[in-house]
């Protein structure tokens, strides 16, 4: 059973959206987009770019089609971009699909093991006109945590070594299941306590995590 959980902290500048459902292959999907531009992005521009990313992944699309509706909407803003981070999970195939463009790594733990790091393999959707963006193919293994953050999180850095800094404070080797199951109030009580202390909070800050759950890989269900 795969478990998920996220909390955004909201910033001066609303920027961050995510999701977290399931599509009509019975995939975990993880959906996050972070709006970047010099002007105010209002709730609806926001919320238009998840409504039609989010329409395109429940019918389990393709993921350059995903970008292709986004980089459709955004074409018509000149100077906004926005990162995006897709996560699909399947338990069937024993596999996920990592899309990464312009965001923080996605960080890949298990216990006691190595933190595996998944940078963006391209820029924010609509930087570059034609650009592909590449995603990854990895196996699912089972008792490891997936980790999707914004770059409200890392004060703005797109550094890989501060996501891996940010793993080794919430020990997420150990404690990537319990974080996960944790409460909205703990998680977001875990994640204002290693925030930078200087971080100015110019937008919103969010986290997504993922665990398979070892003890439940044969359960129906995902929670």
């Amino acid at each position: 059973m795969l478990r998920a959980s996220g909390e955004t902290i909201e910033g001066p500048r609303p920027s961050d959206s995510f999701d977290v459902f399931v599509d009509q292959q019975g995939d975990l999907v993880v959906l996050l987009i972070d709006v970047q531009t010099p002007l105010e992005a209002s709730d609806g521009f926001v919320s238009s770019l998840m409504r039609e990313a989010r329409d395109a992944l429940r019918v389990h699309a393709a993921l350059h089609s995903v970008v292709n509706g986004l980089e459709m909407q955004l074409a018509a803003r000149p100077g906004v971009e926005a990162g995006l981070i897709v996560l699909r999970l399947s338990q069937r195939d024993a596999k996920v699909e990592v899309l990464n463009a312009g965001m923080p790594a996605v960080a890949n733990a298990g216990p006691g093991e190595h933190v595996n790091l998944h940078p963006p393999l391209s820029s924010a959707v609509g930087r570059r006109v034609g650009e592909v963006h590449p995603y990854e193919l990895v196996p699912l293994a089972w008792g490891s945590t997936w980790l999707a953050v914004s770059d409200g999180v890392l004060n703005g850095s797109l550094d890989p070594e501060n996501v891996t800094a940010l793993c080794a404070k919430l020990d997420l080797t150990e404690r990537g299941l319990s974080l996960t199951t944790a409460t909205a109030d703990e998680q977001y009580d875990a994640f204002q306590a290693v925030l930078p202390a200087a971080r100015f909070l110019r937008d919103d800050a969010t986290f997504v995590l993922v665990s398979a759950d070892p003890e439940m890989r044969f359960k129906s269900g995902i929670v």
